[in-house]
């Protein structure tokens, strides 16, 4: 079991607090505090606001309800996460969830009444999956031994395929760092260098050696899947500040004759573009022909509306809203919100983290044209597992020559 949460659960109903704590302890997670009063449960906060990892609230709450509490711990600028309790229709999920963006707080889920536990325990899945994505629980490795891998080239590309769902073949495939070491069978993951790479302005460094390592492999890609598939690259909010990142990618790219539309840069959205450095740099990756994705839609600020002035050509929902979909309102009202937004504009949807039967035959069969990645499908992996790969999931789902159907 994962560790245990620190938990504050405020309903004015006292037999439905005694209730969810009872369900948490069964879950192992017994630092849970009850409050019926919002107002006291706002003071023990402000106490120390790093006290609780979430705060479960009801809504309908006389005197202070639960989204005044939520602006509040907006702005306390609490860290946590917080999950509503209710019984909701489809226009106060959305409402809820663009007030929480507003706010600047991490809004993970809503859960209906009557409380079931599997919905608690969805949640504290989703929690454990926020921390995995900052690496939260990883053991940071030096800036020294980080220049060294760069410095030795031994930053790798692994590619993980984008499925599209009413084909069946790969799309795109998206390009995740790993550290390869000289006589170690297993690659480093980017949890021990990404947090390292930020804190000491490396990002740069690390983000073109990947960048030149997948340009050599792009005529071997092409071989796989076919002259049209695309790679996407990550890009962080802080490198976008940096006015000289597009013509550096531009040389890049331009060097090895690489038509720039199948370069994809996904741009994190856990932190918002605000600058109008991100926002020059955003726009003249654009005009230089390069796609755009927002990535990791779900677990920062970005406004759903926003989409509509700024020139994404693609935007990836979080494994958070993905993970069971099927059964969860609150993922499906987000994802619903989300692709009438995206079909209006013509901007791709890519579902990231499928991990089972139900959320992908949910997915493909309401959005037939979104692409799918996750390990359901494949894990990321290095180039010369690729082929092998590929041949083995065209013959699983009965193509046989899947060039025929990329012409």
């Amino acid at each position: 079991m994962s560790r245990q949460r620190r938990i504050l659960v405020v309903d004015d109903s006292q037999a439905m607090t005694v209730m969810v704590k009872s369900m948490l302890a069964e879950l192992g997670h017994r630092t849970v505090d009850c409050f019926t009063c919002p107002e006291k449960a706002l003071n023990e906060l402000r106490d120390d606001p790093s006290r609780y990892d979430i705060v479960l609230t009801d809504l309908n709450m006389p005197g202070m309800d639960g989204m005044a509490l939520i602006r509040e711990l907006g702005n306390m600028h609490y860290k946590g996460s917080i999950c509503i309790i209710s019984d909701l229709d489809s226009r106060i999920i959305e409402l809820a969830a663009e007030v929480a963006r507003q706010q600047q707080v991490c809004l993970l889920g809503s859960i209906a009444k009557p409380i079931q536990q599997e919905a608690l325990q969805l949640i504290i899945d989703r929690k454990l999956q926020l921390e995995e994505r900052k690496f939260t629980n990883y053991e940071k490795m030096s800036a020294e031994e980080l220049l060294h891998h760069i410095e030795r080239h031994q930053v790798a590309p692994y590619y993980q395929p984008k499925l599209n769902a009413r084909t069946n073949l790969v799309d795109s495939l998206e390009v995740l760092a790993r550290i390869e070491k000289p006589g170690q069978s297993s690659a480093i993951l980017p949890g021990r260098f990404i947090p390292t790479a930020v804190e000491h302005d490396l990002m740069d460094l690390l983000t073109m050696q990947l960048a030149e390592t997948t340009a050599k492999h792009i005529g071997t890609l092409s071989e796989i899947f076919g002259d049209k598939v695309k790679i996407s690259l990550n890009l962080s909010a802080q490198q976008l500040a940096d006015l000289e990142i597009a013509d550096r990618l531009d040389s890049l790219f331009q060097f090895r004759d690489i038509d720039k539309s199948r370069v994809i840069l996904e741009i994190t959205e856990e932190y918002a573009l605000k600058s109008s450095e991100q926002m020059e740099s955003l726009n003249r990756l654009r005009i230089k022909g390069y796609g755009l994705s927002l990535d990791d839609f779900g677990t920062g600020f970005t406004n759903l509306h926003q989409l509509r002035s700024l020139p994404f050509t693609e935007v990836k929902i979080d494994r958070t809203l993905v993970s069971q979909i099927h059964s969860d309102k609150f993922s499906q009202v987000i994802v619903q919100s989300l692709s009438e937004i995206t079909e209006k504009f013509d901007v791709g949807l890519v579902a990231e983290g499928v991990e089972n039967f139900a959320e992908l035959e949910y997915l493909s069969t309401r959005y037939p044209d979104i692409l799918l990645q996750g390990f359901l499908i494949s894990k990321p992996k290095p180039i010369d597992c690729l082929a092998s790969w590929y041949k083995s999931w065209l013959k699983g789902v009965g193509i046989e020559d899947h060039k025929t159907y990329t012409q």
